[in-house]
């Protein structure tokens, strides 16, 4: 049987090749109607496009590599949306992997990325990350990259992350006006391999704490897996100590969840007995027990802003590097707002899971 090829739909339309063309790599230059006519011939006569002839003729593969550490937390998730959003309105297609934040796995999905001969590739570096590693992604020579969320040093790369610092002085100076005692900070890598983002968060929250002359656990002490269960256990172990803090800052959303479930198994009420915080502002936030104070960092314009460097980045390799820093936004909610260390419970090691 003979091959369906782009000028036989061309003719059933009666359209010219160069317009089918157009619907086929769906292009915004077609409009909708046009779209919707051109694909019923297409279905109608069998017609599949020929990707591989397509990418010959034009020196691209039109995909882009997207490399992220885990999909699982919300954040994460709104942010794989709007990087695909923002590609797809180009004619690109995502292939999409995650690291786990393994420095093996992820320079395997490079290597995927290149050989497929992959336009560009946005990549959430696996903690501990060095320049020598994302070498394949060094310009010029290499393939366009755009870093999101944690910046490597000495790799020249576009890069657009939330001010983590300013994310954290927010939140900060919020405890401080409630008169907040001690706070502890849980969750997420720290130490020299540890997240770029959980050490701004600890910074610009300490900053803020210590012209209050308030006290914050030891730096990198109540570190883990930025996961609920790892919030829930480490929670657990703040309030079997002697002395707790009137409130518990988590390292992201995800992290709070696990927080309020264990307070919730003490028989303890987040915001009345101890204050809960969070970084993120995921949808979950808003809709927690009670509603989570949370610092909006915007993962769907952070989405946006990598696909729109990473197109500039691939019109023109020879440009400079661009950093593009989003401005993070307090959300107060009952785990903190009605919060005073004076009417809280005091806590206590008698203060036993039910």
């Amino acid at each position: 049987m003979k091959r369906v090829i782009l000028q036989d739909v061309a003719a059933a339309c009666g359209l010219s090749r160069s317009t089918v063309s157009l619907v086929a790599q769906d292009s915004p230059r077609a409009s909708e109607q046009t779209k919707a006519r051109v694909r019923k011939v297409m279905a109608e006569l069998g017609y599949v496009y020929d990707r591989g002839a397509a990418n010959l003729r034009t020196g691209r593969s039109m995909m882009v590599g997207l490399i992220m550490t885990d999909v699982r937390n919300p954040y994460f998730a709104d942010l794989t949306m709007a990087v695909e959003q923002g590609l797809r309105a180009a004619g690109y297609t995502l292939l999409q992997g995650y690291s786990y934040d393994e420095r093996a796995r992820q320079e395997r999905l490079i290597s995927t990325v290149v050989e497929h001969r992959a336009d560009g590739v946005i990549l959430l570096p696996a903690i501990g990350s060095d320049a020598g590693e994302l070498r394949r992604l060094a310009r010029p020579q290499g393939t366009p990259a755009v870093l999101i969320a944690r910046s490597i040093k000495g790799l020249d790369a576009d890069y657009t992350s939330v001010d983590n610092v300013a994310a954290g002085e927010l939140l900060g100076e919020h405890l401080r006006d409630l008169g907040a005692r001690s706070v502890a900070f849980v969750g997420g890598p720290a130490g020299p391999a540890g997240s770029t983002g959980r050490e701004g968060r600890y910074a610009g929250l300490a900053r803020a704490l210590k012209r209050g002359g308030i006290a914050l656990s030891a730096r990198g002490r109540h570190t883990s897996p930025a996961t609920a269960t790892d919030g829930e256990r480490i929670t657990h172990e703040l309030l079997g100590n002697e002395n707790p803090p009137d409130v518990i800052v988590a390292y992201s959303d995800a992290v709070a969840m696990g927080v309020l479930h264990a307070l919730r198994d003490r028989g303890l009420r987040a915001g009345a007995d101890i204050a809960v915080a969070g970084f993120d502002d995921v949808a979950e936030a808003r809709y927690a027990s009670p509603p989570l104070t949370s610092v909006a960092t915007f993962p769907g314009e952070t989405g946006a802003l990598a696909a729109r460097l990473l197109l500039a980045r691939m019109a023109d390799p020879q440009r400079p590097s661009e950093s593009s820093i989003i401005a993070p936004r307090l959300h107060i909610r009952e785990s903190t707002a009605s919060f005073t260390p004076d009417t809280a419970r005091l806590l206590t090691v008698s203060a036993r899971p039910r």
